[in-house]
């Protein structure tokens, strides 16, 4: 039943993510949410998380303007999310799994935001760190609880992001990235930490492969669903800024889960430790 409930929020929280990533900076939060061409305010019926977008076939009801795909995505992704931390055999404490929901919902923000901006807020980074570092001292996923290595787990992974931004002068690496990597040591743990690092540079080398081969359509689909900036070209090529972020994220995602599910991440890479 746990993760069946925490499913159906999850839901609900995506909704609210969307929310807070379409507004951030340029309005508040509250108020009535409308459609964002014609302007009218959305009935009930019409925010029922993923439902509301299939049955309206993805426009709105008044207008006939597309919705973007982002809305069903990022709330589907959330309701999974969720579902995961819930089915998870660890933790067992449901304050601990809301604690991780509550973690992987910011990450979903941060990942999607960073998309269609590339860039990352700092409040909802250092936010992030915080409850990383809460985690890792409170309930701490790893068997080492001397706190001098979970307080240096965070430095740890941001250094080698910091590194890069700091020598290149930002032209490499922005400086949230770093940031961001902080909170993942955090999370994760000294060793963990690194390794998600490293292994979102794998990751972002094969997405970004891909998408300089080229493959027009892959660019097209991101424009049509509103995580690419409307200014950002089809054509990708070496210079082009691609977001780090969503790489460090689902790398992230990829050891913490491994992590909840007891599963040897280092093993299925290959990597043997000492």
């Amino acid at each position: 039943m746990i993760p069946l409930a925490l499913g159906i929020f999850g839901l609900i929280v995506g909704s609210f993510l969307n929310v807070l990533i379409i507004r951030h900076g340029v309005r508040s939060i509250g108020g009535r949410s409308a459609c964002m061409a014609c302007g009218r305010q959305l009935l009930w019926h019409d925010m029922i998380p993923v439902v509301s977008w299939i049955t309206l076939a993805g426009r709105c009801r008044h207008c006939r303007t597309s919705i973007s795909p982002q809305y069903p995505l990022v709330e589907a992704a959330t309701g999974i999310l969720f579902a995961m931390i819930g089915a998870a055999p660890f933790p067992t404490d449901i304050a601990y799994k809301l604690l991780f929901c509550t973690i992987a919902a910011l990450l979903i923000a941060i990942t999607v935001y960073d998309l269609r901006h590339t860039i990352i807020p700092d409040l909802w980074a250092y936010t992030f760190a915080g409850l990383a570092l809460f985690s890792a001292l409170a309930f701490p996923i790893q068997t080492t609880n001397y706190w001098p290595t979970v307080l240096l787990a965070g430095p740890i992974a941001a250094l080698p992001l910091f590194a890069f931004w700091f020598f290149s002068r930002g032209r490499w690496m922005g400086l949230g990235d770093a940031k961001l990597a902080l909170g993942i040591g955090w999370l994760l743990g000294p060793i963990y930490g690194i390794f998600a690092v490293f292994l979102a540079f794998i990751i972002g080398a094969v997405v970004s492969v891909c998408v300089l081969l080229p493959l027009p359509h892959i660019v097209r689909l991101f424009k049509k669903a509103g995580i690419a900036r409307s200014g950002s070209s089809i054509s990708y090529t070496m210079k082009s800024e691609i977001p780090f972020g969503p790489f460090l994220i689902v790398s992230c995602f990829i050891v913490w889960f491994s992590i909840l599910y007891n599963v040897n991440i280092f093993g299925l890479f290959g990597v043997v430790l000492p």
